[in-house]
């Protein structure tokens, strides 16, 4: 009697200890030891090593003892996604680089919604604005523990300083700026839009900075929705814009073509180049291809300046990032999210990617980021003020719309727009792609449009 009744204990504080109250349910969940998850992820290259690292740090805490799988398939990730869904056989969790496809997955009923998952600790610590990109009819389903600000210019410091360039405070000074330095015989851009399978996104960029600033948000609000059509003459005015600043780089288009957007940056350092418009994760790719420049000596950055549409006023904020969503409610998911959401792991993960912008509300930028030897970041804590202290504050557009046509068309048409090809045709068929792919908005086809 005795041994059965031990055994009985036994059995039963083997139960208890599997036990784990997640912070934010207030329940019991069971958990088993040594719980493994799988990760698929868009991440590459260095940002895959730095993102695997954040999960063994993740591991060595894990009180559970869960483990993570990462599996990484480059930008072919809404592909697989769609092929493992449809096959029952989804990951765990993953990250989305374009919200739109996060709330296509969504409303397709394939993600759980993880506002229960979270604790009341670390949901308090996400920005509003973030917790509202991840939100879809109602439930949350994405948080994005790391972003981006796009809106910069980065420069090379001593040929301004050199030659009195001035800083540009509008988006016509940022033009005769450009005109003044190509008249010096200096080719005044860098631009590269080759990435692969994703070529063409940092065009897109260009053309959403360029959105907000000569046509405002409820503009671009109504271009990412689709309420106006591609076909609209102001959409023809971007693509025009951005060949305009892309005729003014190194190499004209065919470079701008062939150049992979990592490398573009290095025409500062090596003469081809003094302006190159991109995102704060660039910096990583700066720090890594040119180990001996200074960050404030060797280059700076300017934010890109106030278009029309501001009437003076501050320019406004595009930003980016990845959010991380659930397809299983797992227990080690629901540890893993709260600890992605955490000051302690966005800590570590800034540290190990210079120029990526933590979310949580609790850090401070002034003491948070620091460069290799210590000395602050002062780039990077500017640009994570000026991201979540904006008036005017958009997310990448092109990753807000269904994938089909933000990573799809859309992409296409800025590889079309630079290779020569007919601007009205590129619009007609990024347009007839748009009336397939959204599934509400007021898409009316090729409207003022002839040529369709």
């Amino acid at each position: 009697m005795q041994t059965k009744r031990s055994g009985l204990l036994l059995a039963v504080l083997a139960v208890l200890g599997a036990l784990l109250v997640l912070p934010g349910s207030g329940t019991a969940t069971a958990i088993l030891q040594g719980e493994t998850i799988t990760f698929v992820t868009s991440f590459e290259g260095d940002e895959l090593a730095d993102f695997k690292r954040v999960v063994r740090a993740f591991e060595d805490q894990s009180p559970s003892g869960t483990k993570v799988i990462v599996e990484a398939v480059g930008r072919n990730l809404p592909q697989i996604l769609q092929t493992r869904v449809a096959a029952g056989n989804p990951p765990d969790m993953t990250n989305f680089p374009q919200p739109g496809a996060m709330v296509e997955f969504a409303r397709s009923g394939a993600l759980v919604p993880i506002d229960e998952m979270l604790s009341r600790t670390v949901l308090s610590q996400q920005p509003k604005g973030f917790l509202d990109l991840g939100t879809v009819d109602g439930r949350l389903y994405a948080i994005t523990p790391i972003a981006s600000l796009k809106s910069l210019v980065w420069y090379h410091k001593p040929t301004f300083e050199e030659r009195g360039y001035p800083i540009p405070q509008t988006y016509e000074e940022l033009k005769a700026l450009t005109e003044r330095i190509a008249a010096d015989g200096i080719s005044p851009w860098c631009i590269g839009v080759e990435s692969g399978a994703a070529s063409g996104w940092p065009g897109t960029d260009w053309m959403e900075d360029i959105a907000l600033r000569l046509y405002g948000p409820e503009f671009y609000d109504a271009w990412v929705a689709h309420d106006i059509p591609w076909t609209d003459p102001r959409v023809k005015t971007l693509f025009e814009e951005f060949l305009y600043f892309a005729d003014n780089a190194f190499g004209g288009r065919t470079n701008v073509l062939a150049t992979n957007f990592g490398d573009s940056p290095n025409g500062l350092f090596d003469g081809s180049c003094v302006m190159h418009r991109q995102a704060t994760f660039i910096r990583d790719f700066i720090q890594r291809q040119n180990p001996d420049t200074v960050a404030g000596v060797d280059y700076d950055v300017f934010t890109f300046p106030s278009g029309p549409a501001q009437d003076g006023g501050p320019p406004p904020a595009l930003g980016g990032g990845d959010l991380f969503a659930a397809f299983s409610a797992k227990p080690g998911v629901a540890e893993f999210l709260n600890y992605i959401g955490s000051a302690e792991a966005q800590r570590l993960w800034i540290l190990l990617n210079p120029g990526r912008i933590a979310t949580n509300t609790t850090l401070d930028p002034d003491v948070v980021y620091v460069n290799a030897d210590g000395t602050p970041d002062t780039i990077t804590a500017n640009a994570a003020k000026t991201l979540t202290n904006a008036e005017v504050f958009r997310f990448d557009g092109s990753d807000l719309m269904p994938s089909a046509v933000g990573a799809g068309t859309f992409w296409t048409a800025v590889l079309d727009a630079l290779s020569g090809k007919d601007l009205d045709q590129i619009l007609c068929e990024v347009e007839a792609s748009a009336d397939e792919a959204y599934t509400s908005g007021a898409a009316t086809g090729p409207v003022g449009n002839e040529n369709c």
